[in-house]
């Protein structure tokens, strides 16, 4: 099977959707410090000396501390400086001879974790000292907000005018409440400070080159950083891959076919296969069936439940339930609580279709107290990973701003309304939504970072499942294909998001092997998937971090550390 980026399989480009004629859309563009190289570093920068104070639990070795930077790497002296949350763990044995950097994705996720988790991985542990950072923006470190900005609580199929018109104020607003929340930062939330950032924390580690894993949004951090500093670039792991060798809107506007995959090719599948046990559909077909009826029902009829003693209430409608199945694809560890969920949920809206809101409400007050917590906790998680928003402001912002700052994006209401025009027949459960993004209407900084191509660099592992919904197959072989000296790891069979650390026992030998020897791939090579498992190895109580291949995914892993080590440094 031929498989082509989103953009290549229906003839759309960035380029092409840069200027609609006729739209009156630009490229977005706003004056302000141009940072496309990198910039020698100010003494008073490079002669602290950062406290590192033990955070987490003793078991955990993780130090950490706050390092100074400027707040615009091309203006060192003009005050305002912010702090960067970091993180190490030491081999328990001897002094380390590396150093080796993780980032989580996001962009924007907070990586503390990162040092934790990488220190866990046992052939990583004996030699290398392990390092997280809150990239600038999150975290521990100093952030931006975006609160009280207008969430897009509107349907995006709805292809009425007036429900496009709130979707495109919406997004339009976001730019304005995030400035006035962040203080002036939002402009210098960009990738090319962060990797300046990066190798401050380097040089006051005291080493010359570091290694590095960087999932999702963090294989583009990476790539750029080697851009930037080719001299102090070690053994790169880039795993999950945007496509860093174009820009943002390539990267996003390829996920709708993903995601399409992932819930057609794998899921319906899947549950199909255990219809006896999961009661969604016998052939994949009826599956995807259930989930367009539900959305109907409950666009029409929203359930409004309240759960834990009328604690929380939580509203059931057609968007609760695209998140729900959305954020249900990164891993397929997750598969079997979507279908318990779906289930529900449709019996839930029949019970309220047949006796009205009081008998939906009994429904749940006949669960325990605990299955009520999982489904609250459910509707309101943030998927782990490369996404368009989440749960925490910090983060969400971040995101924003990088992915809008960094690249630019066709200008206006138009060029967002044609995407969804076209890919939302195709691929439904995303597709539509490509309205629903604020750098449409981003004023971006005067910021032209130069193109990633891996020239001169170290062997440079890849990493990547071949359905995964989030960083589409087509953008690792579209990057990889213009990436000087990388190597592909394509994990066939599989579609999780994330498969360093846990996923794949063939996988990670061979990046477990390339990160402590040097020694990659002679070509690119290929790992078979290890398939979904049945219901029954899916049951819930299988969350606990560190379980193994089976019951635990790596992106979740980091940011249960992330929580575990995080609050400590004021």
């Amino acid at each position: 099977m031929k498989y082509l980026t989103l953009a290549a399989g229906l003839g759309i480009s960035a380029a092409a959707v840069l200027i609609v004629p006729g739209s009156g859309a630009t490229a977005s563009m706003q004056t302000a410090t141009v940072v496309d190289k990198p910039h020698q570093v100010a003494n008073k920068y490079l002669e602290q000396r950062p406290r590192w104070i033990q955070c987490g639990e003793p078991e955990f070795r993780t130090y950490c501390a706050k390092v100074t930077v400027p707040r615009d790497w091309a203006n060192q002296y003009a005050g305002n400086d912010l702090q960067i949350a970091v993180s190490k763990v030491a081999p328990a044995k001897g002094k380390p001879s590396r150093v080796v950097f993780g980032n989580p994705g996001g962009p924007g996720g907070a990586g503390l974790g990162m040092a934790p988790y990488l220190a866990s991985q046992a052939p990583l542990a004996k030699d290398h000292l392990t390092v997280g950072f809150d990239p600038r923006g999150t975290g521990n470190s100093s952030t931006v907000s975006c609160d009280g900005s207008p969430g897009y609580t509107m349907d995006a199929r709805d292809r009425d005018p007036a429900n496009q018109g709130l979707i495109a104020e919406a997004s339009a607003m976001s730019q304005p409440y995030c400035d006035r929340q962040s203080r002036g930062l939002l402009p210098y939330i960009t990738t090319a400070q962060t990797v300046q950032d990066m190798d401050l924390i380097r040089q006051l580690l005291g080493f010359d080159k570091i290694d590095y894993v960087g999932y999702s949004g963090g294989t583009w951090l990476g790539a750029y950083y080697q851009t930037y500093f080719p001299g102090h670039v070690g053994r790169f792991v880039l795993d999950s891959n945007t496509d860093f060798t174009k820009t943002w809107f390539d990267t996003f506007v390829s996920q709708p076919q993903a995601f399409e995959r992932r819930f057609r090719e794998d899921f319906a599948p899947w549950a199909a296969k255990y219809d006896g046990e999961l009661d969604l559909g016998s052939s994949p077909g009826a599956v995807i069936r259930t989930y367009e009826r539900l959305r109907r029902a409950l666009k029409e009829r929203p359930a409004v439940e309240e759960f834990l003693d009328a604690a929380v209430q939580v509203t059931y409608d057609q968007n609760t339930l695209d998140m729900m199945v959305s954020n249900d694809m990164y891993t397929k560890l997750d598969f079997y609580s979507l279908a318990v969920d779906l289930a529900f949920i449709r019996d839930l809206s029949a019970a309220q279709a047949k006796g009205g809101p009081q008998a939906a409400q009994r429904q749940v007050d006949a669960l325990s107290l605990v299955r009520q917590q999982q489904l609250v906790q459910r509707a309101n998680r943030a998927p782990v990973g490369l996404r368009m928003f989440g749960a925490d402001d910090a983060e969400n912002a971040t995101f924003t701003a990088i992915t809008c700052n960094d690249t630019p994006w066709p200008q206006g209401r138009e060029p967002g309304e044609q995407l969804a025009a076209r890919l939302g027949p195709h691929f439904p459960l995303i597709g539509w939504t490509m309205t629903e993004n604020p750098c449409f209407y981003w004023n971006r900084p005067n910021l032209t970072m130069p193109t990633p191509t891996g020239k001169g660099l170290p062997t440079t592992l890849m990493v990547q499942s071949v359905h995964d919904p989030a960083t589409n197959y087509g953008l690792a072989l579209s990057a990889h294909s213009r990436y000087a000296g990388s190597r592909l790891l394509t994990v066939t069979g599989e579609g999780d998001h994330g498969v360093y650390g846990g996923v794949n026992r063939c996988a990670d030998k061979i990046v477990n092997t390339f990160l402590t020897t040097g020694t990659a791939p002679a070509k690119d090579v290929s790992c078979a998937g290890e398939g979904i498992p049945a219901p029954e190895k899916l049951a819930p109580g299988l969350e606990e971090a560190g379980a193994g291949y089976s019951h635990e995914t790596p992106l979740r892993r980091i940011a249960g550390f992330t929580k575990a080590v995080s609050g400590y440094l004021r």
